[in-house]
Protein backbone atom coordinates (compact mmCIF):
# COMPACT_ATOMS: atom_id res chain seq x y z
CA UNK A 1 0.00 0.00 0.00
CA UNK A 2 1.31 3.39 -0.99
CA UNK A 3 1.34 6.15 1.63
CA UNK A 4 -0.02 9.60 0.75
CA UNK A 5 0.28 12.90 2.45
CA UNK A 6 -2.21 15.79 2.30
CA UNK A 7 -0.72 18.82 0.61
CA UNK A 8 -3.80 21.03 0.34
CA UNK A 9 -7.52 21.52 -0.26
CA UNK A 10 -8.83 22.35 -3.69
CA UNK A 11 -12.44 22.57 -4.92
CA UNK A 12 -13.98 20.72 -1.96
CA UNK A 13 -11.45 17.91 -2.10
CA UNK A 14 -8.23 16.95 -0.38
CA UNK A 15 -5.09 17.04 -2.52
CA UNK A 16 -2.63 14.29 -1.60
CA UNK A 17 0.79 13.45 -3.00
CA UNK A 18 2.91 10.31 -2.98
CA UNK A 19 6.62 10.01 -2.33
CA UNK A 20 7.43 10.16 -6.04
CA UNK A 21 5.43 13.41 -6.46
CA UNK A 22 2.29 12.02 -7.96
CA UNK A 23 -0.85 13.91 -6.87
CA UNK A 24 -4.24 12.53 -5.91
CA UNK A 25 -7.63 14.17 -5.31
CA UNK A 26 -9.92 12.88 -2.52
CA UNK A 27 -13.50 14.33 -2.42
CA UNK A 28 -14.73 15.57 0.96
CA UNK A 29 -18.16 13.93 1.16
CA UNK A 30 -20.37 12.17 3.71
CA UNK A 31 -18.48 8.92 3.33
CA UNK A 32 -15.23 10.59 4.33
CA UNK A 33 -16.88 12.22 7.37
CA UNK A 34 -18.36 8.89 8.48
CA UNK A 35 -15.02 7.14 8.26
CA UNK A 36 -13.35 9.88 10.27
CA UNK A 37 -15.99 9.65 13.05
CA UNK A 38 -15.53 5.91 13.29
CA UNK A 39 -11.81 6.32 13.74
CA UNK A 40 -12.16 8.46 16.91
CA UNK A 41 -13.34 5.64 19.29
CA UNK A 42 -10.51 3.48 18.06
CA UNK A 43 -8.08 6.15 19.17
CA UNK A 44 -9.78 6.36 22.57
CA UNK A 45 -9.76 2.62 23.06
CA UNK A 46 -6.02 2.68 22.77
CA UNK A 47 -5.96 4.17 26.32
CA UNK A 48 -7.38 0.93 27.68
CA UNK A 49 -9.38 2.54 30.56
CA UNK A 50 -10.66 -0.41 32.57
CA UNK A 51 -14.42 -0.71 33.16
CA UNK A 52 -13.77 -1.18 36.88
CA UNK A 53 -11.99 2.18 36.99
CA UNK A 54 -14.90 3.85 35.17
CA UNK A 55 -17.41 2.35 37.61
CA UNK A 56 -15.31 3.44 40.58
CA UNK A 57 -15.52 7.04 39.40
CA UNK A 58 -19.30 6.82 38.93
CA UNK A 59 -19.79 5.09 42.32
CA UNK A 60 -17.96 7.99 44.00
CA UNK A 61 -20.68 10.37 42.80
CA UNK A 62 -19.44 11.46 39.38
CA UNK A 63 -21.56 11.40 36.23
CA UNK A 64 -20.55 9.91 32.89
CA UNK A 65 -19.90 13.43 31.57
CA UNK A 66 -17.57 14.13 34.51
CA UNK A 67 -15.60 10.95 33.90
CA UNK A 68 -15.26 11.74 30.19
CA UNK A 69 -13.98 15.21 30.99
CA UNK A 70 -11.26 14.12 33.41
CA UNK A 71 -10.13 11.02 31.51
CA UNK A 72 -10.54 12.05 27.90
CA UNK A 73 -12.37 8.80 27.14
CA UNK A 74 -15.34 9.14 24.73
CA UNK A 75 -18.68 9.57 26.45
CA UNK A 76 -20.42 6.71 24.65
CA UNK A 77 -17.72 4.31 25.82
CA UNK A 78 -18.18 5.34 29.47
CA UNK A 79 -21.96 5.06 29.24
CA UNK A 80 -21.58 1.35 28.48
CA UNK A 81 -20.52 0.72 32.07
CA UNK A 82 -22.44 3.27 34.12
CA UNK A 83 -25.81 1.45 34.23
CA UNK A 84 -25.03 -1.10 36.96
CA UNK A 85 -23.41 1.52 39.19
CA UNK A 86 -26.34 3.94 38.89
CA UNK A 87 -28.70 1.12 39.87
CA UNK A 88 -26.51 0.35 42.88
CA UNK A 89 -26.60 3.96 44.04
CA UNK A 90 -30.40 4.07 43.70
CA UNK A 91 -30.72 0.84 45.66
CA UNK A 92 -28.66 2.29 48.50
CA UNK A 93 -30.99 5.32 48.70
CA UNK A 94 -34.09 3.13 48.84
CA UNK A 95 -32.51 0.89 51.46
CA UNK A 96 -31.73 3.90 53.65
CA UNK A 97 -35.29 5.22 53.35
CA UNK A 98 -36.67 1.84 54.44
CA UNK A 99 -34.59 1.68 57.63
CA UNK A 100 -37.02 1.51 60.60
CA UNK A 101 -36.69 4.23 63.22
CA UNK A 102 -38.05 4.32 66.79
CA UNK A 103 -39.17 7.59 68.39
CA UNK A 104 -38.17 8.31 71.97
CA UNK A 105 -41.76 8.72 73.15
CA UNK A 106 -43.01 5.54 71.48
CA UNK A 107 -43.26 2.90 74.23
CA UNK A 108 -45.67 0.51 72.48
CA UNK A 109 -43.64 -2.56 71.40
CA UNK A 110 -46.52 -3.85 69.23
CA UNK A 111 -46.77 -0.63 67.26
CA UNK A 112 -45.09 -0.68 63.87
CA UNK A 113 -42.37 1.96 63.83
CA UNK A 114 -41.86 4.52 61.10
CA UNK A 115 -39.21 4.25 58.48
CA UNK A 116 -36.47 6.78 58.00
CA UNK A 117 -38.01 8.05 54.77
CA UNK A 118 -41.49 8.47 56.29
CA UNK A 119 -40.17 10.38 59.30
CA UNK A 120 -38.06 12.71 57.19
CA UNK A 121 -40.88 13.42 54.73
CA UNK A 122 -43.22 14.31 57.62
CA UNK A 123 -40.70 16.82 58.88
CA UNK A 124 -40.28 18.26 55.41
CA UNK A 125 -44.05 18.65 55.24
CA UNK A 126 -44.09 20.47 58.60
CA UNK A 127 -41.68 23.15 57.37
CA UNK A 128 -43.24 23.42 53.91
CA UNK A 129 -40.19 22.11 52.08
CA UNK A 130 -40.24 21.58 48.31
CA UNK A 131 -37.98 20.09 45.60
CA UNK A 132 -37.08 16.93 47.52
CA UNK A 133 -34.15 15.10 45.86
CA UNK A 134 -32.24 12.04 47.12
CA UNK A 135 -28.81 10.80 46.05
CA UNK A 136 -26.04 8.53 47.31
CA UNK A 137 -22.40 7.79 46.66
CA UNK A 138 -19.59 5.84 48.26
CA UNK A 139 -16.72 7.69 49.88
CA UNK A 140 -13.42 5.80 49.99
CA UNK A 141 -12.77 6.77 53.64
CA UNK A 142 -16.23 6.97 55.27
CA UNK A 143 -18.36 4.61 53.20
CA UNK A 144 -21.82 5.31 51.78
CA UNK A 145 -23.32 8.80 52.07
CA UNK A 146 -27.03 9.55 51.60
CA UNK A 147 -27.86 13.12 50.57
CA UNK A 148 -31.18 15.00 50.72
CA UNK A 149 -31.58 18.32 48.91
CA UNK A 150 -34.66 20.49 49.48
CA UNK A 151 -35.82 24.10 49.59
CA UNK A 152 -37.35 25.56 52.77
CA UNK A 153 -38.26 29.19 53.26
CA UNK A 154 -36.73 29.95 49.85
CA UNK A 155 -33.34 28.63 51.04
CA UNK A 156 -31.53 25.64 49.52
CA UNK A 157 -30.60 23.01 52.13
CA UNK A 158 -28.32 19.96 51.90
CA UNK A 159 -28.67 17.22 54.55
CA UNK A 160 -26.27 14.27 54.60
CA UNK A 161 -26.14 11.02 56.58
CA UNK A 162 -23.53 8.27 56.82
CA UNK A 163 -25.18 4.94 56.00
CA UNK A 164 -24.02 1.41 56.74
CA UNK A 165 -26.14 -1.03 54.67
CA UNK A 166 -24.98 -4.07 56.66
CA UNK A 167 -25.85 -2.62 60.07
CA UNK A 168 -28.88 -0.67 58.78
CA UNK A 169 -27.67 2.41 60.67
CA UNK A 170 -27.79 6.09 59.78
CA UNK A 171 -25.85 8.92 61.47
CA UNK A 172 -26.08 12.67 60.67
CA UNK A 173 -23.09 14.11 58.86
CA UNK A 174 -23.96 17.86 58.97
CA UNK A 175 -26.16 20.38 60.78
CA UNK A 176 -29.17 20.04 58.49
CA UNK A 177 -29.22 16.26 58.95
CA UNK A 178 -28.94 16.65 62.72
CA UNK A 179 -31.90 19.04 62.79
CA UNK A 180 -34.09 16.71 60.75
CA UNK A 181 -33.08 13.66 62.83
CA UNK A 182 -33.58 15.09 66.33
CA UNK A 183 -36.80 14.99 68.35
CA UNK A 184 -38.95 18.08 68.84
CA UNK A 185 -40.39 20.77 66.63
CA UNK A 186 -38.20 21.13 63.57
CA UNK A 187 -39.77 24.52 62.80
CA UNK A 188 -37.89 26.04 65.75
CA UNK A 189 -34.50 24.82 64.53
CA UNK A 190 -31.96 26.45 62.22
CA UNK A 191 -33.88 25.32 59.12
CA UNK A 192 -36.56 27.95 59.81
CA UNK A 193 -34.87 31.13 61.09
CA UNK A 194 -37.02 33.41 63.19
CA UNK A 195 -37.11 37.13 62.48
CA UNK A 196 -37.83 39.53 65.32
CA UNK A 197 -40.01 42.49 64.44
CA UNK A 198 -38.39 45.82 65.27
CA UNK A 199 -40.72 48.51 66.58
CA UNK A 200 -40.50 51.84 64.78
CA UNK A 201 -38.63 54.56 66.62
CA UNK A 202 -40.77 57.21 68.22
CA UNK A 203 -40.43 60.67 66.78
CA UNK A 204 -39.62 62.11 70.20
CA UNK A 205 -36.87 59.57 70.83
CA UNK A 206 -34.84 60.59 67.83
CA UNK A 207 -32.51 63.55 68.09
CA UNK A 208 -32.50 65.81 65.07
CA UNK A 209 -29.65 68.29 65.00
CA UNK A 210 -31.48 70.36 62.43
CA UNK A 211 -34.51 70.84 64.64
CA UNK A 212 -32.86 73.80 66.39
CA UNK A 213 -31.89 77.05 64.70
CA UNK A 214 -29.93 79.91 66.19
CA UNK A 215 -29.81 83.50 65.09
CA UNK A 216 -26.16 84.48 64.72
CA UNK A 217 -26.93 88.12 65.50
CA UNK A 218 -28.55 87.14 68.80
CA UNK A 219 -25.77 84.73 69.66
CA UNK A 220 -23.10 87.42 69.26
CA UNK A 221 -25.01 90.18 71.08
CA UNK A 222 -24.20 90.75 74.81
CA UNK A 223 -26.59 89.49 77.43
CA UNK A 224 -28.37 92.36 79.20
CA UNK A 225 -29.73 91.97 82.70
CA UNK A 226 -33.21 93.28 83.34
CA UNK A 227 -33.57 96.16 85.82
CA UNK A 228 -36.74 96.47 87.81
CA UNK A 229 -38.38 99.92 87.45
CA UNK A 230 -41.19 101.15 89.67
CA UNK A 231 -43.60 103.90 88.68
CA UNK A 232 -45.38 106.22 91.10
CA UNK A 233 -48.53 108.01 90.10
CA UNK A 234 -48.25 111.02 92.41
CA UNK A 235 -45.67 113.75 92.95
CA UNK A 236 -42.47 112.96 94.79
CA UNK A 237 -42.15 114.13 98.37
CA UNK A 238 -39.87 117.16 99.01
CA UNK A 239 -37.40 115.05 100.99
CA UNK A 240 -36.83 112.73 98.06
CA UNK A 241 -34.92 115.47 96.20
CA UNK A 242 -32.08 115.36 98.72
CA UNK A 243 -31.84 111.60 98.31
CA UNK A 244 -31.51 112.07 94.57
CA UNK A 245 -28.75 114.63 95.04
CA UNK A 246 -26.83 112.28 97.31
CA UNK A 247 -27.25 109.50 94.77
CA UNK A 248 -25.88 111.65 91.96
CA UNK A 249 -22.90 112.63 94.11
CA UNK A 250 -22.18 108.96 94.89
CA UNK A 251 -22.28 108.06 91.21
CA UNK A 252 -19.82 110.88 90.40
CA UNK A 253 -17.37 109.69 93.00
CA UNK A 254 -17.53 106.06 91.82
CA UNK A 255 -17.65 106.47 88.04
CA UNK A 256 -16.22 109.92 87.39
CA UNK A 257 -17.85 113.10 86.21
CA UNK A 258 -20.53 112.65 83.57
CA UNK A 259 -22.40 115.19 81.50
CA UNK A 260 -25.72 116.22 82.85
CA UNK A 261 -28.62 114.58 81.08
CA UNK A 262 -30.96 117.11 79.41
CA UNK A 263 -34.47 117.28 80.77
CA UNK A 264 -37.60 118.35 79.00
CA UNK A 265 -39.39 121.33 80.51
CA UNK A 266 -42.77 119.71 80.03
CA UNK A 267 -44.49 117.87 82.87
CA UNK A 268 -43.42 114.31 83.45
CA UNK A 269 -46.14 111.67 83.53
CA UNK A 270 -44.30 109.61 86.11
CA UNK A 271 -41.07 109.58 88.08
CA UNK A 272 -38.76 106.58 87.83
CA UNK A 273 -36.63 105.56 90.78
CA UNK A 274 -33.67 103.27 90.25
CA UNK A 275 -32.94 101.06 93.22
CA UNK A 276 -29.22 100.55 93.80
CA UNK A 277 -27.45 99.24 96.91
CA UNK A 278 -25.77 101.98 99.02
CA UNK A 279 -23.69 99.76 101.24
CA UNK A 280 -20.73 102.09 100.75
CA UNK A 281 -22.46 104.81 102.73
CA UNK A 282 -23.80 102.59 105.50
CA UNK A 283 -21.20 103.91 108.02
CA UNK A 284 -22.15 107.57 107.55
CA UNK A 285 -24.76 108.97 109.92
CA UNK A 286 -28.05 109.90 108.36
CA UNK A 287 -29.10 113.39 109.53
CA UNK A 288 -31.46 114.11 106.72
CA UNK A 289 -34.55 113.41 108.84
CA UNK A 290 -33.80 116.29 111.28
CA UNK A 291 -32.39 118.83 108.85
CA UNK A 292 -34.81 121.33 107.30
CA UNK A 293 -35.53 120.87 103.65
CA UNK A 294 -34.53 124.41 102.68
CA UNK A 295 -31.19 124.42 104.52
CA UNK A 296 -28.13 123.80 102.40
CA UNK A 297 -25.62 121.22 103.52
CA UNK A 298 -22.39 123.09 104.09
CA UNK A 299 -20.93 120.29 106.13
CA UNK A 300 -20.42 118.04 103.04
CA UNK A 301 -16.85 118.91 102.23
CA UNK A 302 -17.69 122.60 101.55
CA UNK A 303 -19.44 121.93 98.24
CA UNK A 304 -22.26 124.12 96.88
CA UNK A 305 -25.82 123.19 97.74
CA UNK A 306 -27.45 120.96 95.19
CA UNK A 307 -30.87 121.94 93.86
CA UNK A 308 -33.73 119.73 94.88
CA UNK A 309 -35.59 117.48 92.47
CA UNK A 310 -38.60 119.82 92.49
CA UNK A 311 -36.35 122.74 91.56
CA UNK A 312 -34.95 120.76 88.63
CA UNK A 313 -38.39 119.69 87.41
CA UNK A 314 -40.49 122.80 88.15
CA UNK A 315 -37.73 125.46 88.02
CA UNK A 316 -38.54 127.06 91.40
CA UNK A 317 -37.66 126.43 95.03
CA UNK A 318 -40.51 124.97 97.02
CA UNK A 319 -40.92 126.37 100.52
CA UNK A 320 -41.27 123.87 103.27
CA UNK A 321 -44.76 123.24 104.56
CA UNK A 322 -45.22 125.15 107.84
CA UNK A 323 -47.53 122.41 109.03
CA UNK A 324 -44.81 119.80 108.56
Amino acid sequence: MQDLRVVGVEGGALVAASDDGERFRIPIDEVLHSKLRQSVPDAGMSRKLAPREIQAHIRSGMSAQDVASITGVPLDYIQRFEGPVLAEREFVVQTALDVPVHATGDNDPMRLGKTFGTAIRERLHDIGAINERWASWKDLSTGWVVKLSFVANQIEHDARWHFDPKKQSLSPANTEATTLSQQGDVATGPLMPRLRAVAPDAASARFDSGAFSFDESLAESPVLASVGVTHSGGEESPGHGHQTADLLEALRRRRGERDAMPFDEGPQPAIRAVELPLTEFADEPDNRTTAPQGVTRGSRRGRAAMPSWDEIVFGARVDPDPAG
